[in-house]
């Protein structure tokens, strides 16, 4: 999910964004993951915190298996 991929572009932590948006940190970690459902609340706090559009925020990236892009 684009949420934790533009979370550690900023460098900040689970802890940091709870504090911010007041969604637990576990809750944000199974939502990074695709294990939660964001409630619409969730989803305007996110984007206010993240200054992005929550559609943004909440779209599907591709895994990064640690493998560096080679053209």
């Amino acid at each position: 999910m684009f949420l934790r991929v533009e979370r550690k572009r900023r460098g900040l932590t689970l802890a940091e964004v709870s504090r911010r948006t007041g969604i637990h940190p576990t809750a944000l970690s199974r939502l990074e993951r695709g294990e939660l459902r964001a409630y619409p609340g969730w989803r305007r706090r996110l984007a206010r915190s993240f200054r992005l559009p929550a559609d943004t925020l909440f779209r599907e990236v591709p895994a990064d298996d640690g493998n560096p892009v080679t053209d």
